[in-house]
């Protein structure tokens, strides 16, 4: 199924479940990895290959290198010399990354490059990092969509994953379980899933990442439009922006994980 005919099959399914809700203004969080569900279906795990390294130093091209030192107030010769690695290491430290002084995915995507997609996907083709997740079809999808959308309201809780309470990446779980189709428990993990999605590209179904809970994807939500997802907030389940004042300086990236 091409993208075209994904994209019309999906919000066919999807129309007659999805509403506009409430918007968020805060962020939610991530519990530790192991954190699960009591009432967890017995469900086989996906497949995940190696993931691909957020924080690993990328290489970059005397244009991209320039854009970089742009974000840092840097004159734009195009080389990562000791200024550059200085500034950037200042850029990383008063936004909680990893102070590493060099240009990686964790910091291009902060600092809203946007040809850190095609640098991931050249990543992830050298690492195999792509994992897919079984039956995720666009059925499935909207199934998922659906039982997010019912737990608009629902309180937060860190490491909730049932109605009682949700963290973000719990919401995700419990919500794609209720459509036959299990996730990784945490957002990182979910992170490593299908394949990346440019932000102009977001589609109903998509998992949206931000940084508003650690450095990284450490919030995770549910595309319900191309601008629009439902997560698990620290006021609760709601419906936000994707690129507001508050999320769209925290967006991380948008992973597709459905099947064709």
């Amino acid at each position: 199924m091409n993208r075209l005919a994904y994209g019309a099959t999906l919000a066919l399914i999807v129309t007659a479940v999805l509403a506009p809700s409430a918007s968020a203004d805060v962020g939610g969080g991530t519990p530790i990895a192991g954190a699960a569900s009591a009432a967890a279906p017995a469900a086989p795990a996906p497949a995940v290959a190696p993931q691909v390294s957020t924080t690993r130093s990328v290489s970059l091209t005397r244009r991209q290198t320039r854009s970089v030192q742009r974000r840092v107030n840097v004159r734009p010769d195009g080389k990562i010399g000791a200024k550059t690695r200085s500034a950037i290491r200042r850029y990383q430290a008063r936004r909680d990354l990893k102070t590493t002084g060099r240009p990686n995915l964790e910091t291009l995507r902060t600092m809203r490059l946007a040809f850190a997609d095609a640098i991931e996907r050249r990543m992830s083709k050298s690492t195999s990092a792509h994992a897919s997740v079984p039956d995720a079809t666009p059925a499935a999808l909207a199934g998922a969509l659906a039982a997010t959308q019912s737990a608009i309201g629902s309180p937060y809780r860190s490491g909730g994953t049932t109605t009682a309470g949700f963290d973000c990446s719990g919401l995700m779980v419990w919500a794609f379980q209720k459509a036959g189709v299990k996730l990784p428990r945490t957002s990182f993990e979910q992170y490593r899933l299908g394949t990346a999605v440019a932000q102009e590209e977001i589609q109903v179904g998509d998992l949206v990442f931000f940084s508003s809970a650690g450095p990284g994807a450490s919030h995770v939500g549910i595309a319900t439009s191309p601008t629009t997802v439902i997560s698990a907030t620290s006021s609760g389940v709601k419906q936000h922006q994707v690129d507001d004042g508050y999320w769209g300086s925290r967006y991380v990236g948008a992973r597709r994980i459905a099947t064709a």
